[in-house]
């Protein structure tokens, strides 16, 4: 390590205040915005980092991602500069599973600010339908079948260790019309609903666990103002699907993430230094 200012931030981070003041001293004392001699980046998911943004830090060498998915980072402009990466998997899955089911209950039940159906449900015997069985999913899938509900899901590949648990694996042509309540868990911006699978879906809970734009908008429009359909978001989706969606009735959208607690948050922080220690070594 030759200089410690070269490690920067891009935009605000989801990170304690003491995994701030231990990456601060990383930095030197200070951790800056980043800037043309910025060498290692620490960004949060939810900052889009664009080719642009990467062609304004001519010294960069690593990103270092504060959360999972890289949906909003371009990875071909990094790759195209020899700019490495790192990110932090599997922190916060559960956290952000408790606070699903928080929210499916609170709507089924008539505790939120909308109720699911005329009179309050259970959860236990509902129909759920998970989108996407990879960490998150699994989390979901584990809590729906201790609720007692029918889960299946709908995912890229067979999983066959959560079929035998008694997880259905769906096929998409009836999956929507056979579920009571949608829960979206896969990649970052990438489109799992379409106008024909809300076409199928009828007096629903759809909630979207994923990050970024992930359903249909146009559809989704119409699809909101039928029936006793209600839809659950939270900032992981976006500022700007708050702005489409928060204002609209039958739309759940609190201004927060699930996944973020203070041990989710404590976690993501010591593996993000990690990665930073990793990568300032190499460097």
């Amino acid at each position: 390590m030759t200089r410690l200012t070269r490690l920067a931030r891009i935009g605000d981070l989801p990170l304690r205040p003491t995994e701030l003041d231990r990456l601060s001293v990383l930095a030197g004392g200070v951790l800056p915005e980043a800037g043309p001699d910025t060498e290692i980046a620490l960004i949060s998911t939810a900052t889009p980092l664009t080719a642009d943004d990467i062609d304004r830090l001519p010294a960069l060498q690593h990103v270092a991602l504060c959360g999972t998915s890289y949906g909003r980072t371009d990875l071909d402009a990094l790759e195209r500069r020899g700019i490495t990466t790192s990110n932090v998997a599997d922190y916060s899955d559960e956290t952000t599973a408790e606070a699903i089911f928080m929210q499916l209950v609170a709507v089924a039940r008539g505790f939120a600010t909308y109720q699911w159906r005329s009179e309050p449900h259970e959860l236990f015997g509902k129909r759920l339908l998970i989108v996407g069985l990879g960490a998150l999913g699994a989390a979901v899938a584990s809590l729906g079948l201790a609720y007692g509900m029918r889960v299946s899901h709908m995912s890229r590949s067979p999983k066959p260790d959560w079929e035998a648990k008694g997880v259905l694996c769906a096929v998409r042509s009836t999956a929507f019309s056979a579920a009571d309540i949608v829960v979206l868990t896969g990649p970052t911006n990438l489109v799992l609903v379409t106008a024909d699978d809300l076409a199928q879906l009828r007096d629903a809970i759809l909630l979207q666990a994923s990050s970024g734009r992930v359903i249909d908008d146009a559809a989704f429009r119409d699809w909101i103002t039928r029936g006793d359909n209600v839809a659950v978001f939270d900032l992981a989706a976006g500022e700007d699907a708050y702005t489409d969606y928060a204002h609209l009735p039958r739309v759940v959208f609190p201004r927060a993430v699930s996944g973020l607690c203070d041990e989710s948050r404590q976690r993501l922080g010591e593996r993000v230094i990690a990665n930073v220690e990793a990568a300032m070594g190499q460097a």
